[in-house]
Parts: C-alpha cells; structure tokens; sequence
C-alpha cells in the first residue's frame, strides 16, 4: 500500500504568500517498458501546498489522491500537458481488465457525488479512455476541492493502462484542452482561493531509490531546489504550457531550427520532430538493434544536446538521456529521445528531471532553473 507522508518545508526556502505549506509525496514505479513511455498527450487567498512525487526507474511519477465523501484513495498521475482529471468506475466491465486491475470510484459510496451524465472520450499517445462525466470532491495535501467534474472511465486501452501503477490522471494544464462547461482543476483551484498566487512548480528526482521521487509544491516554488535564478519565458500559445526552442544543436552543429515545445510531466521520454531526431541519430553515430537506438554507456565520450530557449542554453547531458538496459544480455544504453511527427517537441520527464520548472497561470510564463548540483550530475 501507498503510503503518504506529510512535512513541513523551511520558510526560508519557499516563495509564497502566506507561511503554511502542505506537502504530499509522488512515488514512483520501477520498471521500463516502452509501451509506457508516450503517455500524456491528450487531444482534446491560501495556504500553498506541496504534493510530493515518486518515480518508477524515472519513468512514471504519481502521487495520491482521494475522491468523494467518505474517501476514496487512489494514485494519480499528475499531467501539465492536459487538463481533464479522469479515475476508473466501478461500473467498468468485467472484461476490460485495465480498469479492473485497478481501484475504482464508487459514485454510489459518496455523499457529495452529483451526476453530471455527459460522454467522453480521451486519445493520449498511447491509448484512449473513454466514459462519461461526474462531480465530486477531490481531496489531496489536506485540501478540499469541491465541484470538480472529473470522468468515470468505463474502458481503459490495454495495452497502455494494465502495467501502469497510477489509476487515473488530474491535468493540471491550463483551460483550452479541458472538457467543453468544465472547470479543470487547476483553474478551479486557484478560483476557490485554496492557494493565493495561481503558480505550481515541479521537482522531479531522477535517482530511482530516491524516497520520495519528486515533488509538486501549488502557491509557490522551492529556492532550495535549483541553482542560480529562474529564467522565464512566455507561454507561445495561449492556455497551454507550450514555450519556443530558438534551436537546438549537439556540439557545434546545428540539429534543429526555430519549434515550440510542450513541458509534459505526463510524457517520460523527450519527442522532437522528425527531421531534428534524424539530424541527432546521424550526430551521435548511434545502432538500432532489437527497435532501440543503442550505444556503450561510456557517457564521457558523448556530447551534450544544448536548447536554446529564450535566449539561455538548457543542456542534456549523457547521463540525462541516456537509458541503460540489458539486450541480448548485454548492458546497452539507449536514447531516452524519440522522433514525433508534429512540429513541436514534447520536453517530458527526462528534460523536466533535469530543470526545476515554474508554471505560472496569471503571468502565462513558465521558469525554468537547473536542479541543485548534488542531484544533477554527469
């Protein structure tokens, strides 16, 4: 069973309004399958809290929340990169085991459930879930948030939800991906004045035995966990976590030109358009055996891949996309990095386990700041 743990943060150390601080841990799932790692891309005055994170082998960070009246536990994932919370229903088939396996909300047992009735359906990168609408109570960091229309899923995509550990999602991504006359969590948070500025950071660890695995600190962010400044930039299209790369390059060469990015905590590996991947594959004279791009782990050897965003250079070192895993009996490392067909990138959690992030919902800015150097080295 999930445990979840409560602390308290040194003043000092946080930027926020008010002196309380709630905070609740992620954990984290250790095992690769590549099956897992393209989720999250989704279609369609008080107290700041923190909700801590824990990681699976730094591919899938998830944390704890409760629904209803009385509550009902579950693990979720929390996603920037969409903006509709979702959990399994206990009305699901018996036949569809991806929701079976895991723990359903009961409408049934709560007082505070009001139906709502509508339909949905949800397409992500590796799956769809489709169900229909409620209204409940979300509960997390010892907050209450009442009115929250989330989905009750009645079909879980198999082959992308059975070995996953989390059971649903809350989106913390800004309104325009939200469901049409529904107040997604984070603006209804900020709306109900649970937290007093409408800013959430993220930390995420990439040390697999690290208890907890990360954190997500709502109404402020955390000094002791980055080096130097923030350095913000625009959002570049409105209500979406999305920023532009100016361009990319591994060493002197220039691999790829002028794109937007996404920030997607929902997303493990980094995705980046096609042309700059290929430019990339070609840089660093990497083999494809058994479908992966595979290389000796001799990290010392390898050159950073340096993003230029808003005029600052965000490297990724070896040790930051590099994947190790055995095939053939052999140890490898594989690219933590996939092509995508769109225009944009997708910076998941490998990026975003490198970078303490600001996401702040009334300035439409995001900051980024390289994690402390203890925890981030080559």
């Amino acid at each position: 069973m999930l445990r979840v743990l409560f602390s308290l943060l040194l003043v000092t150390s946080l930027v926020f309004s008010t002196r309380k601080v709630l905070k609740v841990p992620l954990y984290v799932r250790k095992k690769f399958n590549g099956s897992e790692l393209f989720f999250g891309r989704n279609s369609s005055k008080g107290s700041p809290f923190n909700l801590a994170l824990q990681t699976r082998d730094n591919v899938e960070y998830y944390g704890t929340i409760s629904m209803g009246t009385p509550r009902q536990n579950f693990s979720v994932l929390f996603d920037t990169g969409s903006s509709n919370t979702w959990l399994p229903s206990v009305n699901c088939p018996y036949s569809n085991l991806a929701c079976q396996s895991h723990r359903r909300y009961n409408s049934s047992g709560s007082s505070s459930y009001v139906p709502d009735g509508r339909n949905f359906t949800l397409r992500y990168g590796s799956g769809k879930v489709l169900g229909y609408l409620s209204q409940d109570t979300l509960h997390f960091a010892g907050v209450d948030l009442p009115d929250l229309i989330f989905g009750e899923s009645l079909f879980l995509q198999q082959f992308a939800f059975n070995s996953v550990i989390f059971d649903g999602l809350v989106g913390l991504g800004l309104g325009s991906l939200a469901w049409p006359k529904t107040t997604p969590f984070l603006e209804l948070l900020c709306g109900k004045r649970l937290i007093e500025e409408c800013i959430f950071s993220v930390y995420l660890s990439r040390h697999p035995k690290d208890i907890p695995g990360g954190e997500i600190l709502f109404g402020g962010y955390d000094k002791t966990k980055f080096e130097g400044k923030l350095h913000y930039v625009p959002i570049s299209q409105m209500n979406t976590w999305k920023i532009e790369i100016t361009k990319t390059s591994v060493g002197t060469k220039q691999i790829g030109a002028q794109s937007s990015a996404i920030l997607d905590t929902g997303t493990s590996l980094v995705l980046m358009p096609q042309e700059t991947y290929d430019n990339l594959v070609k840089t660093l004279s990497v083999e494809l055996k058994s479908g992966y791009y595979v290389m000796p782990c001799t990290i010392r050897t390898l050159p950073d891949i340096n993003i230029l965003i808003g005029g600052k250079v965000f490297p990724l070192t070896p040790s930051d996309y590099l994947i190790e895993l055995t095939l053939d009996l052999k140890k490898v490392c594989v690219l933590g990095i996939a092509p995508i067909r769109r225009r944009f990138w997708v910076l998941g959690d490998i990026f975003l386990g490198r970078y303490y992030t600001v996401y702040d919902a009334t300035a439409k800015r995001i900051g980024l700041a390289t994690r402390q150097s203890e925890v981030v080295s080559k």
